[in-house]
């Protein structure tokens, strides 16, 4: 890394440090002050010692576990039926534009609004969650998969017959290698989406995980407590979406000129 970018980097570190500090005191200020009340938006300077006693005891291991053993099942369930519907649908057009209006239908319900029927359906456990999951990684992937290969070049698939391929040779080294891009940002962000299905259903049916944590604490109006598991799935949604890009760098690097 040159010096320049090294110091372009320290200085972007720095502006965002400023930033996070300066809320952090704003928020510590106006809870101080009673700006706003204390009890409805926390206070820094006392989730913050509480979040770290909870990693210091371990009792925040347990729900962080089983939010991330939820997520990562419906995210490699969704991903593998997202990803073998798109490319049957891109496949066969025909089946693609039997079944796209139903598609469309089906990703405009709010599948959060669902989560209480797989509740009815599946139970209070693991599965209901897993499906909630599944419900919003499944969707955004197909879409984005099915995007990216429409967005083939119609003048490459000429020129990929011109020269002799069949439709078969044509999916596998034109199709697929132009939907990869958008098939990795629907992977980032149904990770991400995945997540919010899961923690929406442990807080509505309650259980282990980070999202009955806030449930809980919500319901016994310790915002303090509330604010501290949000910390814990900001900085977990963020591992993942880093996660993701890591490997998104690792595999796309045939690209790289």
């Amino acid at each position: 890394m040159t010096a320049g970018r090294t110091s372009h980097a320290a200085k972007v570190l720095a502006g965002r440090l400023v930033l996070l500090f300066g809320v952090g005191g704003l928020w510590e200020l106006a809870a101080r002050t009673g700006v706003f009340p204390a009890a409805f938006i926390g206070q820094p300077s006392i989730f913050l010692p509480g979040l770290a006693r909870m990693f210091i005891d371990g009792s925040i291991y347990g729900p962080i576990l089983d939010t991330l053993s939820a997520t990562a099942l419906a995210f490699c369930i969704g991903g593998v039926l997202a990803l073998a519907s798109a490319l049957l649908l891109t496949a066969v057009p025909i089946l693609r534009e039997i079944v796209q209006p139903f598609l469309d239908a089906l990703n405009a319900l709010p599948r959060v609004a669902l989560v209480p029927l797989f509740i009815v359906w599946f139970g209070l456990g693991m599965t209901s969650k897993v499906i909630s999951g599944v419900s919003l990684m499944y969707f955004i992937l197909l879409f984005n998969t099915l995007a990216g290969a429409r967005s083939v070049d119609p003048d490459h698939r000429g020129l990929a017959r011109s020269l002799g391929l069949g439709s078969s040779q044509i999916f596998r080294q034109i199709v697929i290698p132009t939907a990869i891009p958008a098939i990795f940002a629907g992977l980032k962000l149904g990770l991400v989406y995945t997540l919010l299905g899961v923690v929406t259903a442990e807080l509505i049916a309650g259980g282990k995980g980070l999202g009955s944590l806030v449930s809980y604490y919500s319901n016994t109006y310790d915002a303090n407590g509330v604010f501290a598991v949000l910390v814990v799935l900001v900085a977990v949604s963020f591992a993942l979406s880093t996660l993701m890009e890591k490997i998104e760098g690792r595999l796309m690097r045939w690209k790289q000129p």
